[in-house]
């Protein structure tokens, strides 16, 4: 009797592997939590506390990325994990017990493309640690249930994707497309706490998670004047829970409506706060456009009147273009001897030169700073980055032009390294050619006519073994880099 009871206490004891692949791999019981939302969309949630336990925050820990600026007690990933099991330790009692409190988030001011600047706030790491569990539990319930085509900061969707649904809609709907284009105003600072809440509570019913939610949207910020100010409205952006909280709230002001009241009528895409809603009746999407900012109103929110709008946008007689994550969408001659339209995608003009300027503003202070090997394999970085964004089909064009501009700049901003040139054109034109620069190759352009972009594409393949282990896969006895 005693053996038996020994062997039942033993078998309740052990604790669960963690999820083995997938989006929640290295976390434990996530992924049942994410096959039991998927089963039943309207299933409430209890005891979901209970998942911050020390293998969870690990993982959560795991996950971060530790080149990141550090918050105001300084203290760095590598630094946290030398006392790793100690420290998850009591965090996962402070959070057990009620205890848990966020310390003050550093407020950055990032300058925006259209003028003025977006606050970021720098959290304390074991802050995100906590905040990165909280939104992989939240992401576990809800992510199935959102909308198809709501594409922003979800795990196995991106931006071109996002692009190519957007593209293949239009183009159904060539002859007769009215396009209705939406951005809200400050969005991540404008959504109310309260009404947060109550859309968490639908599904959530256990209220020790839902405090900690709540003192993650409250928490003090530190400004960059030195005065603690109490966050009052809105999710900070840069906290590691804002991008879920964000499609939350969005998906019920937003995409469950816009399905039950305007889904046979016309089709969304959306990224984050930026959406376009393509009709093909005029009249039906300025009623649409109308209902739309009433709907905000009840939900607090605000349309930006200056990046919010509609038009025809027919293969015959095309209004505007359509602006769309740092792309234009228009029509454009099929060939140079055709008058037929095609659906073209290129560069946003504005997007272009603010990325022309920042590389300019770059090589200013990296000139003297950086040997010339250095600049040159950063410059080829930054090249590679802007093409594995905006190499889209049609777009070669505006890649070339970014290209040689890059190369222009380069060439006379090293040539003021001092008073006397260090290059001749030749000269750097000679280095071009022994060591050239990537180019936008036709090839690697992304092709979104399909309206499918295959989610992985752009992925590099990694030569180290999956577990992080120093040296080649055949080298024995080799530990992983994080325990």
């Amino acid at each position: 009797m005693e053996q038996r009871e020994s062997h039942r206490a033993i078998r309740f004891n052990l604790t669960p592997e963690p999820c083995s692949h997938g989006i929640f791999k290295g976390y434990v019981r996530l992924d049942r939590i994410n096959s039991a939302a998927r089963n039943n969309p309207s299933q409430k949630f209890k005891a979901l506390v209970q998942q911050f336990t020390i293998e969870n925050l690990r993982q959560a820990f795991r996950s971060l990325d530790g080149s990141k600026a550090v918050g105001i007690d300084q203290i760095t990933k590598d630094h946290y994990a030398k006392n790793l099991e100690v420290n998850l330790m009591s965090l996962a009692d402070r959070i057990a017990r009620g205890g848990w409190r966020p310390q003050p988030s550093r407020e950055v001011l990032i300058p925006k493309a259209s003028g003025g600047t977006r606050p970021l706030a720098i959290g304390c790491l074991e802050d995100k640690i906590v905040q990165q569990l909280g939104a992989k539990i939240l992401e576990a319930i809800y992510d199935d249930s959102f909308h198809r085509h709501s594409f922003g900061f979800r795990p196995k969707r991106n931006t071109h994707q996002a692009i190519a649904r957007l593209y293949k809609v239009v183009q159904e709907r060539s002859e007769h497309c009215v396009v209705v284009e939406m951005d809200l105003e400050k969005f991540f600072n404008s959504m109310d706490h309260e009404k947060l809440i109550e859309i968490l509570s639908v599904r959530i019913e256990d209220h020790h998670f839902l405090r900690l939610i709540r003192r993650m949207l409250r928490n003090s910020i530190l400004t960059e004047e030195g005065e603690i100010r109490q966050n009052e409205r809105g999710t900070p952006q840069g906290s590691p829970i804002s991008p879920i909280l964000a499609n939350i709230y969005l998906d019920a002001c937003l995409d469950s409506w816009f399905q039950q009241n305007w889904g046979q009528k016309a089709q969304m895409v959306r990224y984050a706060d930026d959406a376009v809603f393509v009709f093909t009746d005029m009249n039906k999407a300025a009623e649409f456009k109308i209902s739309l900012a009433s709907r905000f109103e009840k939900f607090k929110l605000k349309i930006n009147d200056d990046k919010s709008g509609i038009m025809n946008f027919n293969s015959k007689s095309p209004e505007a273009e359509i602006q769309f994550l740092g792309f234009h969408l228009y029509w454009g001659k099929k060939s140079l001897d055709s008058s037929k339209k095609l659906l073209k995608v290129k560069t946003s003009p504005k997007k272009l030169g603010k990325s022309i300027e920042a590389f300019s503003e770059w090589i200013k202070t990296a000139r003297n700073r950086l040997t010339l090997d250095k600049i040159w394999e950063q410059t080829a970085q930054k090249l590679r980055g802007h093409y594995s964004y905006y190499g889209l089909i049609y777009n070669r064009q505006k890649l070339s032009y970014f290209y040689f501009t890059i190369v222009g700049t380069l060439f006379k901003w090293l040539n003021r390294r001092s008073q006397k040139k260090s290059y001749t054109w030749d000269g750097f034109a000679k280095r071009l050619r022994y060591k050239p620069l990537p180019k936008p190759s036709e090839a690697a352009l992304i092709d979104i006519t399909s309206g499918i972009v295959p989610e992985l594409k752009r992925k590099m393949k990694s030569r180290m073994r999956k577990s992080r282990t120093y040296g080649s896969e055949r080298s024995p006895g080799l530990s992983p880099v994080f325990t």
